[in-house]
């Protein structure tokens, strides 16, 4: 078997949307808070995904602005995912909706992101799409 053959990852697109300097994220069944997103549809574009996710899981229309980050990340322990992160905003003003997927949602600075419980790696993929410095 070819090394490329055996390393191959699921993939995942997420959405930092972001509103006054706060980011919006989902509380998953796993106590950590986690970005709007998931995967990607047979014929499906990242950019359609994203769109669609946020959509479904809070139910709110963001406009896509750039690409922040683009590399595997470990959810879950033992878990690896190739992740492309996009900093959203709202296309117009709206309340979050909480999907039967999560069990929490909140929008967060990042010094309040620093003490939460988030996935592996999604931290820095945060401040990049937050700190105008970056």
């Amino acid at each position: 078997m070819s090394p490329a053959a055996r390393y191959r990852l699921p993939s995942s697109v997420r959405a930092v949307l972001v509103e006054d300097g706060r980011a919006c994220l989902l509380l998953n069944d796993r106590d950590q808070w986690e970005l709007p997103g998931g995967r990607l549809e047979r014929g499906e574009s990242p950019e359609a995904c994203l769109l669609r996710e946020v959509a479904e899981e809070v139910g709110l229309e963001a406009i896509i602005e750039r690409l922040v980050d683009a590399r595997a990340f470990e959810p879950a322990p033992g878990k690896e995912v190739f992740v492309l992160v996009y900093r959203c905003r709202l296309a117009t003003p709206g309340q979050a909706i909480l999907s039967a997927e999560h069990r929490g949602v909140g929008w967060f600075s990042l010094a309040e992101m620093e003490s939460l419980v988030l996935p592996s790696g999604y931290l820095a993929s945060l401040q990049r799409a937050i700190d105008p410095a970056t």
